[in-house]
């Protein structure tokens, strides 16, 4: 029985949720910020990070690492579909990353303790990681390359 080769579409939608969720987080965290400084518009408009609440900041940041190691998640799951090499092994590392991303996010925009976020983040590293090997090896052996 083959796999239907869009199901990687799954995983890459769930990180695009995640995205989109931790987007809408960061707007309410700066609105509360704002209105907790009575800051209007203006005077954010060139704002530092001394100018956001901590939980603005925090929102901030993890919406910004939404957009750097999910960069090579989004790749593989696109080289994986082009190549065809999409089975049950690369569906589950998918959504094992995104996985690894949700704790991330709940660690990084709660209680921010850096090493439970930094196991986290090393193990989105090694999913990601095996997903770039399983493909690279599939690809290399069935000579696509």
């Amino acid at each position: 029985m083959r796999l239907d080769q869009n199901l990687i579409l799954v995983p890459v939608l769930a990180q695009v949720l995640l995205t989109l969720v931790v987007m809408v987080h960061m707007g309410r965290a700066r609105a509360r910020s704002m209105r907790d400084r009575r800051q209007r518009m203006d005077d954010v408009a060139l704002a530092t990070a001394a100018d956001w609440s901590d939980e603005a900041r925090k929102a901030q940041n993890n919406y910004a690492s939404q957009f750097e190691m999910p960069v090579l998640f989004y790749a593989a799951a696109a080289f994986a579909l082009i190549t065809r090499a999409v089975d049950v092994a690369m569906v589950l590392l998918a959504l094992a990353f995104v996985a690894t991303r949700v704790v991330h996010t709940f660690i990084h925009t709660g209680h921010n303790r850096v090493k439970p976020r930094f196991i986290g983040f090393l193990a989105g590293v090694a999913v990601l990681t095996a997903m770039w090997t399983l493909l690279g090896w599939r690809t290399l052996s069935a000579g696509l390359v």
